[in-house]
């Protein structure tokens, strides 16, 4: 899959977040979600509460004053869209972090000399780099080549604004066609609006534009509960990052057959999620779902977040799958038992002799105690 001949540069890179929402489109998509949402309506965790428990906050409606506050402009959603650090313009920690592992994943040398400083040149965020990095997996990681005259399908499921959107159609461009899929208002809304404000030379539909879905457009957004419609293995790669872990077991119960249905054989699953966050139930892998790759990255801020490809097959993996657990288990394990004795170090209760050695990659990417 080729890649641009520059590095990452971002349309209206000083002011890409200032949007304003559409609130008519809010709206009807609101409508349309307790309408027809159903089962694949966002928990209390995402919908209107935007993080905030329900002990906390229980707002029975969308209102007025609930849209100016959470929802009236863009920049008010990367918050719960990409965390607070990921939304920190870019800085030397967040190089830092990232940077030995992009330079790894560089195969096609589109990492500018210095990082940090065209970052901040063209307006990067540390939440940038993480797409730096997913899209260096998925291809890394893709064998399909769509043949002359096609492009490469792609789908992807709660990708809030487009972030990794933006960056593949950026990096990896003209030979595309990706469909957001969601179900949170919030994001339904802003990724038509950002993604049209980013690529005005782009073919870019949504349902709530009452655009009618087709394989024509270079990005469509759709709700989760169209889904239905989209034919079997008519998609190449299926992408989850960072909210099948902010759902429920329902939700996550029906995307994963879902990636396997639209997957076509050969095609690539790539999900990033952390396992010991808001959701915390069983992962039902489909058995043919050939695991490729299975680990922390310097996004993970739990100890089990494991980015992990999986090639879709007609096969049977589950050994394989099970293999790869097991290995990522011994990895949180080993941290488990740093931190602790690195707790002991603390009060001085380990001897010298029993005092580990430096964490090696990637558990010394883990910032933040476990959960």
């Amino acid at each position: 899959m080729p890649f641009t001949s520059t590095p990452l540069q971002f349309n209206n890179s000083s002011s890409r977040f200032a949007r304003q929402g559409d609130k008519a489109m809010f709206d009807a998509i609101v409508a349309d979600m307790l309408a027809h949402g159903g089962a694949l309506a966002p928990s209390d965790h995402w919908n209107q509460n935007l993080g905030k428990t329900p002990s906390q906050s229980r707002i029975s409606s969308y209102t007025e004053s609930l849209y100016k506050e959470k929802y009236s402009n863009l920049a008010l959603m990367l918050d719960p869209w990409v965390g607070v650090t990921g939304m920190q313009p870019l800085q030397a920690h967040s190089v830092t972090k990232y940077e030995p592992f992009l330079r790894a994943l560089d195969h096609d040398r589109q990492l500018p000399g210095d990082l940090l400083a065209y970052g901040q040149k063209y307006g990067w965020r540390e939440t940038d780099l993480g797409s730096l990095m997913d899209v260096a997996l998925i291809t890394a990681f893709n064998r399909i080549t769509p043949a002359s005259g096609e492009r490469l399908r792609v789908f992807e499921v709660g990708g809030g604004y487009g972030r990794l959107a933006e960056a593949m159609l950026s990096m990896v461009p003209g030979k595309m066609h990706y469909v957001l899929v969601d179900a949170v208002p919030g994001s339904l809304m802003y990724a038509f609006l950002y993604m049209r404000q980013q690529f005005p030379d782009l073919k870019i539909g949504s349902f709530y534009n009452g655009d009618t879905y087709s394989q024509e457009f270079d990005c469509y957004i759709m709700p989760a509960w169209q889904t239905p419609s989209l034919p079997d293995r008519s998609f190449d790669i299926a992408i989850n990052v960072e909210s099948l872990q902010e759902m429920e077991q329902q939700h996550v119960d029906y995307y994963l057959p879902l990636f396997a249905r639209l997957t076509v054989i050969g095609g690539l699953i790539y999900l990033s999620n952390a396992r010991d966050y808001v959701f915390r139930g069983t992962w039902h892998l489909p058995a043919g779902w050939q695991p490729l790759l299975m680990c922390n990255t310097p996004r993970s801020w739990t100890a089990d977040h494991p980015t992990m490809a999986f090639r879709n097959e007609e096969g049977d993996y589950r050994h394989e799958q099970r293999a790869h657990e097991a290995a990522f288990a011994a990895q949180i394990n080993a941290w488990r038992n740093e931190q602790e004795l690195m707790a002991r170090m603390a009060v001085k209760e380990v001897p010298p002799q029993e005092q580990p050695r430096p964490m090696s990659f990637p558990l010394r990417l883990l910032k933040r105690a476990v959960r």
